[in-house]
């Protein structure tokens, strides 16, 4: 993985520029909501309920947040208003991503989604189910109206996702797996959306080829880093809406609890093999984990990452023009993941003071 580039050079954006493109950014998601919405309303008024519970608590709404940043990027100057096929763009892939939250949470049995309960906690889980597919079934036909190149993004986007989850799956409760193994899967499942929102950006604002391709670099490294600091927050934190260290529970062993073996290969193979954990050994699991130092190794991992992502966007020259003022909107996201556990707000204060900015911001 490169260091973040100083292509853009160590100049701040101007204020004014930032407050402008936060505000841009906050309307045009406001859009991206109304839009969701009037994508999604079903045909008949009994199946209401599932469907719009599933798309009314819509969080950080990080992947239109990625399509917009895009396509931001993307331009001369600053527009007065994004184009109406840019915020459906936005809005089809968040669709898509809530489609696959119903279906992961059916699968994962989870029971809360987001501080409240899941789909299936709520309407049970064959309606959890066809709430997935319907919203799926709306993406597309949401693609296919914006042009045949979306949907057949969308199209592949979901097989990656699938194998993504598939290969997770067949690792259950494996304390074998390897950091290669981890970051193929993750790759599918998580990075695969959000470089395809980055590359809805491009497609819906006519970027060339390679400026598509940068974006797309752009979108996957920033789905990797988020995906680790997820992980990192599933073992760290209560703050999160989601039940504490629920992938150790499900026998999801992800980044930190993969690097923590490395140091307590024998102590903690025996306690992964058990299906299911209790409690108490979950608990052991967990201090571990901190015990060995993996968290922050996991971090700098996730740094990189973002590293990567900064320098795909700063070093081409489609969109190295606004980069100083995307950068600044990436750090008002990943201060969402650092405000909730110590060792990723101490690396956030740290990037407070270094030049590269938010290259540091993990």
């Amino acid at each position: 993985m490169k260091e973040a580039s100083t292509v853009v050079g160590n100049q701040s954006p101007h204020d004014e520029a930032i407050t402008e493109v936060r505000e841009r950014l906050q309307e045009d998601l406001s859009r991206v909501r109304k839009s969701l919405c009037s994508l999604v309303v079903p045909p008949n008024h009994r199946i209401q309920g599932p469907i719009m519970y599933a798309v009314e608590n819509t969080g950080r709404l990080l992947r239109p947040t990625l399509v917009l940043l895009s396509s931001y990027l993307l331009e001369d100057g600053w527009q007065g208003a994004t184009p109406p096929h840019v915020i459906d763009g936005a809005a089809a892939v968040e669709i898509l991503h809530l489609a696959t939250l119903c279906h992961d949470d059916v699968i994962d049995g989870a029971q809360v989604r987001r501080g409240r309960p899941s789909a299936n906690a709520k309407y049970g889980e064959a309606v959890a189910l066809l709430t997935g597919d319907y919203l799926l079934a709306r993406c597309m036909q949401t693609a296919a109206s914006l042009g045949m190149s979306r949907m057949t993004a969308m199209a592949d986007t979901l097989i990656d996702v699938c194998v993504g989850q598939m290969l997770e799956s067949s690792q259950l409760y494996d304390p074998f797996r390897t950091e290669e193994e981890y970051f193929a899967a993750i790759s599918g499942k998580t990075a695969r959306l959000l470089r395809t929102a980055a590359a809805m950006g491009a497609l819906q604002s006519g970027a060339s080829e390679d400026a598509q391709a940068a974006l797309e670099s752009f979108g996957h490294n920033l789905g990797m880093a988020f995906q680790i600091w997820d992980d990192i927050l599933d073992i760290c934190s209560r703050e999160t809406g989601k039940q504490a260290a629920k992938d150790i529970l499900n026998g999801v062993y992800t980044l930190p609890v993969i690097y923590a073996v490395k140091d307590f290969r024998d102590r903690l193979q025996s306690l992964l093999r058990l299906q299911p954990l209790s409690g108490g050994q979950c608990q052991e699991v967990i201090s571990l984990v901190h015990e060995s130092g993996a968290i922050g190794r996991a971090a700098d991992v996730a740094q990189r990452y973002v590293s990567d992502a900064l320098y795909a966007v700063e070093s081409h020259p489609a969109t190295a023009k606004h980069a100083p003022v995307v950068r600044q909107c990436l750090r008002d996201l990943v201060d969402t993941f650092a405000s909730q556990h110590p060792a990723l707000q101490a690396l956030r204060d740290t990037a407070q003071t270094t030049p590269d900015g938010l290259h540091s911001a993990t």
